[in-house]
């Protein structure tokens, strides 16, 4: 018997018993996409956090938004500009009015590349997971 057929018919067979629909549990596929080597380089966070310093112009911002301190945001991101051998950010030193930061145009396009590859793999893994899954 498929959800649907269960939805219908108010079944589950987790415990061979009649249930009240209510008691469905809808179950879901959580894919989380991560590009490395040894370690990840660039997911989910690392996309997030350079989006908010986009979004921002400053890296305490975008850090403080995601909940996460100052130094482990620089941290995330000159790992991942080392890993990959070029600049995400561009970083505009103090004076007066404070410092800020903003995205090189290969950092936009890797973001970018990330987030389409991210929604591609999902509409594929979910199409997979309700086929291989039915009775979830």
């Amino acid at each position: 018997m498929n959800r649907k057929e269960a939805e219908q018919t108010g079944y589950t067979h987790s415990d061979g018993d009649r249930k009240e629909q209510k008691d469905w549990k809808e179950f879901r596929l959580r894919v989380k996409l991560q590009i490395g080597t040894d370690e990840p380089v660039l997911g989910p966070g690392v996309a997030e956090l350079l989006e908010l310093v986009g979004e921002t112009g400053s890296m305490k911002e975008a850090c403080g938004r995601m909940g996460m301190s100052y130094s482990k945001g620089w941290k995330i991101v000159n790992r991942a500009e080392n890993e990959l051998g070029y600049a995400l950010i561009l970083r505009h030193h103090g004076g007066r009015s404070g410092g800020s930061c903003s995205l090189t145009p290969e950092s936009i396009s890797l973001v970018r590349r990330y987030r389409a590859l991210e929604e591609r793999v999902k509409k594929y893994a979910d199409t997979a997971f309700q086929e291989m899954f039915t009775e979830l």
